[in-house]
């Protein structure tokens, strides 16, 4: 593994300092570890480098400024399940997805479309030329390669953020918040892959850029202290955060940042209200909402289903701006309460790993 070989290493101090200053005490921690290309984490108190072979681990946390090491781990988006029919819906026609009517959406949109409401969606970029997301898509941030555009060279962004907010053209497809303001926070390359170092990144620019609302629909099987650390920190100051439970497809087979208590963590289900053969599940779930073949934006202009916990979280996260529109003076606290209180439990829907059941929106308002 080549994290492992360049001994790439994410290190939390015990200590605060400064944004994007480290005090004399943890530059003097970082000379001794005879780090190189030291970059600080900001919001953790950390600081991500290279480390030489000759100094472990255990030798780093044993200097008592220390509280963590850890590799910077791969994220990934979580891997979309496939969609066995061939799509011949026209592009020129106006469709409401089933996923936005059946979290009852459509019969919130005389109260609420979420205006005012930003939405970051940090994932592999979002298409800002698609006809359905032009007009929503506000701004973002690359850091899989900074300087460079946010543009989604996936796809998968650009499907997750239509599903959150593509707006009311005519034409195309209705999302479920159509007038959320929506920010592509790049954290994802071209084929779906991250690190952890990206998607702390990620949660200090979304601090700092008044975001709302925060879709996470990537994972990874690995837990990090530092991304703990930075959706602690996010939720403490404010920041609804949405996590996709994964498709493990079985029982407890949560992905990371979906089981970390801070989050609003999401599985599917499928066109009958039952929960998708591919999801994740487990007593880290909150709600269910809609991911099987799920009608969104693609690259390119055009329009793809697909499926996945990927698609669920994304109703989710327009469900918060709807309400967040609705109840602007509402904490994160009050408005997740207000989301899962609207939630119903079928009868044939099991209890265990699935939280307070299928998500309705217009329940809740």
């Amino acid at each position: 593994m080549v994290d492992k070989e360049k001994r790439v290493r994410i290190i939390l101090f015990k200590d605060p300092f400064q944004r994007g200053e480290l005090t004399r005490h943890h530059a003097g921690l970082v000379k001794w570890m005879r780090a190189q290309k030291p970059q600080t984490l900001p919001g953790i108190n950390g600081v991500i480098c290279t480390l030489p072979s000759s100094i472990s681990d255990e030798e780093i946390l044993s200097t008592g400024g220390v509280k963590a090491v850890e590799e910077n781990f791969k994220i990934s988006l979580v891997p979309w399940a496939p969609v066995k029919f061939k799509n011949l819906w026209s592009k020129y026609e106006q469709i409401i997805p089933w996923g936005v009517q059946y979290i009852g959406s459509h019969l919130c949109w005389q109260e609420t479309k979420g205006q005012g409401v930003r939405v970051a969606v940090i994932d592999s970029g979002i298409d800002g030329n698609h006809p359905n997301l032009g007009d929503n898509l506000k701004g973002g941030v690359n850091f899989v390669n900074p300087g460079a555009s946010f543009a989604d060279d996936n796809g998968h962004g650009t499907h997750v953020a239509g599903i959150i907010a593509a707006s009311d053209t005519g034409t195309g497809i209705i999302g479920v918040a159509p007038e959320a303001e929506l920010f592509a926070v790049k954290v994802l390359d071209k084929w779906g892959e991250g690190t952890v170092q990206g998607a702390i990144n990620a949660i200090d620019w979304c601090l700092r850029n008044g975001i709302h609302v925060v879709n996470m629909s990537f994972g990874t099987d690995k837990y990090s202290r530092a991304l703990e650390e930075a959706v602690r920190v996010a939720h403490n100051r404010g920041l609804l955060i949405v996590a996709a439970a994964g498709n493990d497809g079985g029982p407890d087979t949560v992905d990371y940042p979906a089981v970390f208590d801070q989050t609003i963590s999401v599985a599917a289900v499928d066109q009958r209200g039952r929960l998708a053969s591919y999801s994740s599940s487990g007593p880290e779930v909150d709600l269910l909402a809609p991911g099987s073949n799920i009608l969104s934006t693609y690259r390119w202009g055009s329009f793809v289903r697909q499926s996945g916990s990927s698609m669920a979280t994304a109703h989710i996260s327009g469900a918060v701006a709807l309400l967040k529109a609705k109840y602007p003076k509402e904490d994160i606290h009050r408005l997740r309460r207000r989301l899962i209180s609207g939630a119903r439990r079928p009868k044939f829907l099991a209890e265990k790993g699935t939280g307070a059941g299928i998500a309705r929106v217009d329940l809740s308002l």
